[in-house]
């Protein structure tokens, strides 16, 4: 009963705060500010939803507030810094986000945007559109990863919480507030908060799928992040087949009875895969990445910057993903933290540096992780995900990106603990 009350009560005082937040946007003049502020509470109450609906503690909408504020304030920062600098407003190093920009705004001058971009990167199409509705401000898309980004700190939680414990679920969704990778990037004009937000989407139906209790909320959950990667970054899709096929096999040699069922989903998720692009660009995507003419094209791209790595590009086509999965794990290394002449080794080196201690925390922990079942998978999901990066451009600043996904996964098992008999998640 006090439960009940304490929750009609919260959503009573949201449902007021709403009210005034929308009564003040209205009277706003400036259409600008009043669109930005829109974003950014459509966003908050999005992840307020998420956190009700799995019916979290306060402390997960406090970290959610915090993600939110310095995101807001790193955005604004890198903001004055870049027209300081005569950058316009992109951010150092953000060499894409001068291609979806570019690209975005020649198209929607044109007579069909759509048909301008035929064929282009999925991201620029989903800008052009946003372009189309709002005008041609980049401050709308880079508020709107940020809210992507926003909405993945309940979702973590609750797969540490799941994996866990709570302990663990609070660990998760605060490193991600923190991490500079996450925050950087999900300002930024470009794709990779969506991403990571459809990886751990996608890790619901995982985990759904390997208890043997798939639920509904899990399905739409799973197939919104799948529909997401396929839209965005196709090959990813690769890594999460591989949990997925793991799961249905090991369920044909323990003659388990959902066996039968999970073989249909997949035939399911193989039919979707075929039926629409995305099979073929995952299949284009291996293709180019083992073929010696596409491999010597991807190499140049990936000197020019400074930042490639050369060890990787001296191997034939075929085995060079073997030579760069290290690299996905652990680059930067340690020589290469404080390079002067690569800031990006400066700011990734740093992050490492928390990642190597986290990665020690685990391997000591590694039979507690091997022996619970949820987090056995998501160890799965988070390799396969360094996998599908070692098929990217050999290149540290492509890789810093690519594996956010892989790590943000890897989050609720920072403070995992084994649950004793009877004990569970919420």
């Amino acid at each position: 009963m006090i439960v009940s009350i304490a929750q009609k009560s919260i959503w009573i005082s949201v449902s007021l705060a709403a009210a005034v937040a929308i009564g003040a946007l209205i009277s706003l003049q400036d259409v600008t500010i009043s669109l930005y502020t829109g974003i950014v509470l459509v966003f908050f109450a999005l992840a307020f939803l998420l956190s009700a609906f799995f019916h979290q503690p306060k402390v997960v909408m406090r970290i959610v507030l915090f993600g939110l504020t310095v995101r807001l304030l790193m955005l604004l920062v890198l903001k004055l810094y870049s027209y300081s600098t005569g950058l316009d407003g992109f951010f150092p190093g953000d060499v894409d986000a001068y291609a979806y920009h570019g690209d975005a705004l020649a198209a929607i001058q044109s007579h069909s945007w759509l048909q301008a971009l035929e064929g282009n990167l999925s991201y620029t199409v989903f800008v052009a559109f946003l372009y189309s509705l709002f005008g041609p401000d980049m401050n709308v898309p880079q508020l709107i990863n940020a809210g992507a980004s926003l909405l993945i700190i309940p979702l973590l939680y609750e797969l540490g919480n799941r994996a866990g414990g709570r302990r663990a679920g609070v660990a998760a969704a605060l490193l991600w507030s923190v991490f500079p990778s996450a925050m950087f990037w999900s300002v930024s004009l470009l794709k990779d908060g969506f991403i990571v937000l459809g990886m751990i989407l996608a890790a619901f139906f995982i985990l759904g799928l390997n208890r043997n209790n798939l639920r509904i909320h899990e399905v739409v959950l799973g197939l919104s992040g799948v529909i997401m990667i396929g839209f965005l970054r196709p090959q990813f899709l690769l890594a999460v087949a591989l949990p997925v096929v793991f799961i249905v096999v090991r369920q044909l040699m323990s003659g388990r009875h959902h066996f039968l069922r999970n073989t249909l989903i997949l035939v399911v998720c193989a039919g979707f895969a075929a039926a629409t692009t995305a099979g073929d660009i995952i299949s284009e995507a291996l293709t180019d990445s083992t073929s010696a003419e596409e491999v010597e094209t991807t190499d140049e791209i990936a000197l020019e910057g400074g930042s490639g790595i050369p060890l990787v590009t001296m191997f034939p086509p075929e085995v060079r993903w073997i030579v760069q999965f290290p690299f996905s794990v652990f680059a930067p290394f340690p020589w290469q933290w404080f390079s002067v002449s690569q800031g990006l080794y400066v700011l990734s080196g740093a992050e490492m540096m928390v990642w190597y201690a986290l990665y020690f925390s685990m391997w000591r922990r590694r039979r507690e992780l091997l022996a619970g079942s949820d987090s056995k998978i998501l160890i799965l999901y988070a390799l396969a995900i360094f996998l599908a990066v070692s098929f990217s451009l050999p290149n540290i600043g492509s890789i810093y990106r690519y594996r956010l996904a892989a790590l943000a996964v890897l989050l609720p098992l920072v403070l995992h603990k084994p649950f004793r008999k009877r004990e569970g998640a919420g």
